[in-house]
């Protein structure tokens, strides 16, 4: 089965130039815009995931608690322009949280790294 990554974000500008640069690597990029539809995601064969903080209809971290439920140890960080600390510090504790747009290219780069290290321990 392909090694895949979740993006998740309701900017439709950050979350598609975000795939765009994943698949340019070929990596298999599942895009979802809301909480409702990231939770969807089949777990099984997920390399990765990186999610926005504030989909509008509710947090990265809800996501998050999700993926790690149905695959412990999955590798998820979060992409974000603003937040409380409350919920940064909660997103710290699944992973890594990257500013946005500033941090995009981080972001990108650990995607890359955490797509590769799944890939090779298949």
């Amino acid at each position: 089965m392909s090694r895949r990554v979740l993006i998740a974000d309701d900017s439709a500008v950050a979350r598609v130039s975000v795939a765009r640069r994943v698949r340019a690597n070929g990596i298999v990029v599942e895009e979802r815009d809301s909480v409702a539809s990231a939770s969807s995601v089949d777990v099984e064969g997920l390399a990765c995931a990186l999610l926005d903080l504030d989909l509008g209809d509710g947090l990265g971290t809800e996501i998050a608690a999700r993926l790690r439920a149905g695959a412990d140890g999955l590798p998820i960080a979060f992409f974000s322009s603003t937040s409380s600390p409350e919920v940064l510090a909660q997103a710290a504790t699944f992973g890594p949280v990257f500013a946005k747009p500033d941090e995009l290219d981080l972001a990108v780069d650990w995607v890359r790294r955490n797509s590769r290290r799944s890939q090779s321990s298949d």
